[in-house]
């Protein structure tokens, strides 16, 4: 590690720097309650208690963001929770902090070569925020069914699965919300949205643990409450009374058949014509109910793939990120080794605001930013290489003028190094931008000198003479004009 103090190379276990003597007793401290937190993170990760396992991992790079293993693991619980953005985002930045022995370069290099899994991922963002957007606008049958199609593609999103049962909550369709929530609960056990839904979900219904609490608490009936005890045996004697109102039963019922059913039934007879005319209209009205459904349903698909087409050409944002972060680590790599310029043109197209992380932030300042002092230097070496390739010089001064755009020395040099390989049509443009940048210094005045020349204005005498007078260009580059200009 490094020391706090003084910056020097440490060993990971000393309590005192071996260089300036500095106490690093807090830091061997900060580093034991860093991997405890992530030893309970793994822990909870194990028994997929994810939500509580992300809480722990946070504490403990809150405690010492350089713990590797923490912020990796981190990245592979948001993996395994659907949110593989912020997963990469970890990954990304736990292989700048740590670049030697990091299993995050693993990670980084499995899911970037899985192209098929890249792909489904930004779809099922896409599809996401469109559903969050009809969702929030109260469309809710087209965000359910764009919320289908996201869970099928990755069922371990839980902000999608979410959602999806929150907006089946709200079309009462209880049984299918709780399906899927138990399905989330089997990935993330402990996820307090999850138990605060089911319970909601419980509530409305009363089933599930509540109702099974309920009929727990309900006292038990006896099963023999309503048994009687059975009297003594007696015989009973034969009679006549139980035939009797046997035939009795018979001619009341047939009194009644002919009273009140036969009636009854003729009149049924009659309106069964009626009836069938009804039932025939309302199968008609049915079927114009359901050809005007179908239309609709039509409409709503064309404007379903509209929708995500749209969405699928506007939304590479997660894409971009990684390729900004990539940028940035390499440029900070070519910074360490010295190669500051190729740094800062590592990073020439990118922003401050391309990068979410304050650390980040803080390193694309660094290595985007070069003093006049370092930009003289650069210039200076630039002017001396031409002396020995102009190819070489010319890359390093285009990549000065992406760094320093519109500098008048760097559109100097750069039309001397065409000029000097024959290019006249750069040569000239270069010294026209030269000239038009500032008037009166030697880098104007010799632009003007060697477009003259160019155009044919002068001869070749006042080009040695004027030659002579620039201080700016030594012997070498001098000759190496000269016999350039003999060539032409």
């Amino acid at each position: 590690m490094k020391c706090p103090v003084c910056g020097a190379k440490v060993a990971d276990n000393v309590y005192q720097c071996s260089f300036c003597g500095s106490d690093l007793s807090v830091i061997q401290y900060l580093k034991r309650v860093s991997g405890t937190y992530y030893n309970i993170g793994l822990e909870r990760a194990r028994v997929r208690d994810l939500t509580g396992s992300v809480e722990v991992l946070k504490k403990s790079l809150r405690f010492y963001k350089e713990n590797k293993d923490a912020r990796n693991l981190l990245g592979l619980v948001y993996y395994e929770m659907g949110e593989i953005t912020a997963a990469l985002s970890e990954w990304v930045l736990s292989k700048y902090l740590a670049p030697e022995k990091n299993n995050a370069d693993y990670y980084i290099d499995t899911l970037q070569k899985n192209t098929v899994a890249v792909d489904a991922t930004d779809q099922t963002i896409k599809k996401y925020n469109a559903a969050l957007q009809s969702a929030q606008s109260g469309n809710a049958d087209l965000a359910i069914i764009q919320l289908k199609k996201v869970v099928s593609l990755n069922p371990h999103f839980i902000r999608a699965a979410h959602l999806l049962s929150l907006l089946y909550m709200k079309e009462k369709e209880y049984a299918k919300a709780e399906k899927l929530l138990q399905r989330v609960r089997k990935i993330d056990t402990n996820n307090t949205t999850t138990l605060r839904y089911l319970k909601e979900i419980y509530e409305e219904t009363g089933g599930g643990e509540i109702h099974d609490k309920a009929k727990k608490s309900k006292p038990k009936k006896d099963p023999l409450e309503n048994v009687k005890p059975v009297g003594a045996y007696r015989e009973e004697k034969k009679s006549l009374m139980p035939f009797m109102y046997l035939v009795i039963g018979l001619v009341v019922g047939i009194a009644v058949t002919f009273v009140l059913i036969r009636p009854t039934l003729m009149k049924n007879s009659m309106d069964q014509g009626s009836e069938i005319a009804d039932v025939n209209e309302k199968i008609s009205v049915k079927d114009t109910q359901i050809s005007a459904m179908e239309g609709e349903k039509e409409d709503l698909q064309n404007q379903i793939n509209e929708l995500q087409e749209k969405i699928k050409n506007n939304d590479t944002k997660a894409q971009k990120e990684a390729e900004n972060y990539e940028k940035l680590l390499k440029a900070v790599s070519m910074y360490i080794a010295g190669d500051k310029l190729g740094a800062m043109s590592m990073v020439s197209e990118c922003s401050k605001k391309d990068f979410a992380l304050k650390e980040a932030k803080s390193l694309y300042t660094t290595v985007s930013t070069i003093t006049d002092q370092e930009l003289t230097a650069l210039i200076t070496k630039a002017r001396e290489t031409i002396n020995t390739s102009y190819d070489e010089a010319l890359s390093q001064l285009k990549a000065l003028n992406k760094v320093a755009p519109n500098n008048q020395k760097i559109m100097y040099l750069m039309g001397r190094c065409y000029h000097y390989k024959g290019d006249k049509k750069k040569a000239k443009k270069y010294y026209e931008k030269a000239i038009a940048i500032a008037s009166g210094t030697e880098e104007a005045v010799q632009s003007q000198r060697y477009l003259d020349e160019l155009n044919g204005k002068r001869a070749a005498e006042d080009t040695t003479e004027a030659e002579g007078n620039n201080e700016g260009e030594n012997e070498g580059e001098d000759n190496a004009g000269d016999n350039e200009d003999t060539e032409e």
